[in-house]
């Protein structure tokens, strides 16, 4: 379980956010899960229950770390999957906290990479929790 409290006034700074990010780059759904599984906050809908979504996500981060790892300690960023009708691009907040990010189509937006850390930086200033945090899974 999560090791510390998203109290509501943060819960709703988050949001707002992940919103105004979920229209900026056009995505479906926006979902901040704990890295176990634990969802903190979701914008868009994809019409299927979010939780199994955050637990495979977190296991596909934590697979593409071990790859890094075989590969000499390569430290991946992301983890991206392009489809046939949607793309997902699943980072890191910091050790304990994953923005998973779903889009239509088979590409992720150009810039991705850039965006996301913008939105990784406001979240991060929003609620100082978020670095705060002791733990770290791995």
């Amino acid at each position: 379980m999560s090791d510390f409290a998203v109290y509501s006034e943060d819960a709703e700074k988050v949001r707002r956010l992940m919103h105004a990010y979920q229209g900026s780059v056009k995505a479906d759904y926006v979902v901040l899960c704990h890295r176990d599984g634990s969802i903190i906050a979701e914008v868009g809908s994809l019409g299927v229950d979010a939780t199994p979504l955050a637990v495979l996500s977190t296991a596909s981060f934590d697979s593409a770390k071990q790859i890094g790892m075989m590969l000499g300690g390569e430290n991946f960023q992301s983890v991206s999957y392009g489809g046939e009708n949607r793309s997902i691009y699943i980072s890191p907040v910091n050790d304990s906290l994953l923005l998973v990010q779903i889009f239509p189509g088979t590409k992720l937006p150009n810039r991705i990479e850039d965006f996301n850390r913008l939105l990784v930086e406001k979240l991060v200033d929003a609620v100082p929790a978020f670095t705060q945090n002791t733990s770290k899974l791995i």
